[in-house]
């Protein structure tokens, strides 16, 4: 399950780099963008129909990790069809005032799911088989009519997180957008690297925790999460949880730098080559 819904959202990624790289009309390039993810999202849960968790551990995964991953692209471009299709035509004063509003819902949704929020916000897991396991997921407080009902491809959490998720996404964008018109200057879509990561996810966070380890950047004076952020926009890539990744990578009983041997073999037979034509 892990390996294709990893497969899948590479896949997700690879494709929305490219549309941002072939498109430069952005509202046809958001309702594209919508329609890959919305369509991936439907492959994973035909794959999931007849899937049967193996542990307790591999439903929290999924549904705390993998499916909100998902989702919250999918949210995210809808989201953003939305605020675009409702954008007033007026004054730059106006237009300010209508993103400050869509903020202000936006801060409300976090403020009626603060206790997920804060939880998700602090990284923790001591109540993950409450929030995550579908046949102990606890009922809200408050009912959600915007919840996903299907209970065999959804808990009420992970719905809910994936929704946190786009959410701070829309944040970021409408901050921005804020303070463009605000300052007066148009609003510029982020300059997107033309390369493309092609190699899996765990081989870019191996690649970057060597770096780190290595005091490659900065003499040294560099984390490694900064490290993974300027490689993920250098190669139009999200790697997600990479702590999890690294540890998962830590605990393999061998080739426990598989990237790296590979990487050290391909460089050392390109110069063997190189010294067979000379």
């Amino acid at each position: 399950m892990k390996e294709f819904a990893e497969r899948l959202l590479d896949e997700m990624h690879r494709e929305l780099s490219q549309l941002a790289l072939d498109t430069s009309h952005e509202l046809q390039r958001t309702e594209q963008s919508f329609q890959i993810a919305e369509s991936v999202m439907q492959q994973l849960k035909a794959f999931m129909k007849d899937y049967e968790f193996q542990s307790v551990q591999e439903e929290i995964l999924f549904f705390k990790e993998i499916k909100p991953q998902f989702q919250r692209e999918m949210i995210y471009y809808c989201e953003l069809l939305y605020i675009d299709a409702n954008k007033p035509v007026g004054s730059r004063k106006c237009m300010i005032k209508y993103y400050h509003q869509v903020m202000e819902q936006i801060q409300a949704f976090f403020g009626r799911n603060h206790l997920l929020y804060t939880y998700y916000r602090m990284g923790r897991s001591d109540q993950d088989e409450l929030l995550y396991v579908r046949e102990t997921d606890c009922v809200p407080l408050i009912p959600d009519y915007s919840l996903d009902f299907d209970s065999s491809f959804t808990t009420i959490n992970s719905s809910k997180l994936g929704k946190i998720m786009a959410f701070e996404r829309v944040c970021e964008y409408l901050t921005q957008t804020i303070q463009a018109l605000e300052y007066g200057v148009p609003v510029i879509p982020e300059q997107k690297s033309k390369h493309l990561w092609t190699e899996s996810k765990a081989a870019l966070i191996e690649l970057a925790y060597a770096l780190h380890s290595r005091g490659a950047v900065n003499n040294g004076k560099c984390d490694v999460k900064a490290i993974i952020n300027s490689l993920e926009q250098l190669f139009n890539v999200e790697v997600g949880n990479f702590y999890r990744t690294f540890q998962s990578m830590r605990i393999r009983k061998k080739n426990r730098t598989s990237f790296l041997d590979n990487l050290k073999l391909s460089l050392e037979k390109r110069m063997d080559e190189t010294d067979l034509e000379y």
